[in-house]
């Protein structure tokens, strides 16, 4: 028992475990899937016009539904487009691509 630990030896150690368990927890979260599976960019913004921008923003429009009960595809103004699943248009918006799982404040239940 004639080991000494020095107090290089201490420091060195109280600050590798400490980063070396942060860089640990960002990487896992880098690969978490964070239930957004259905998140798929639809329109691109920087194809969008500022009056199309403003209309998005006006209505509080988002990519993923806070509420799955309220999506695009149940809404009256969505008009699915020909792919199965893929991005439909909105009469909200004109007629631009809109995500089938996406929310804006002028949703309405499809009659």
């Amino acid at each position: 028992m004639d080991k000494k630990i020095s107090r290089r030896t201490v420091l060195l150690r109280a600050v590798q475990i400490p980063v070396g368990g942060s860089i640990l927890f960002g990487l896992s979260a880098c690969g978490s899937d964070s239930g957004n599976s259905t998140a798929m960019l639809c329109a691109d913004p920087s194809q969008m016009t500022s009056a199309q921008e403003s209309v998005r923003r006006t209505l509080r429009y988002t990519e993923v539904s806070p509420d799955p009960a309220k999506v695009c595809s149940g809404c009256d103004f969505f008009h699915a487009g020909s792919e199965a699943g893929g991005c439909g248009t909105c009469e909200m918006f004109t007629g631009n691509p809109v995500n089938p799982g996406g929310y804006c404040d002028s949703w309405s239940v499809d009659a």
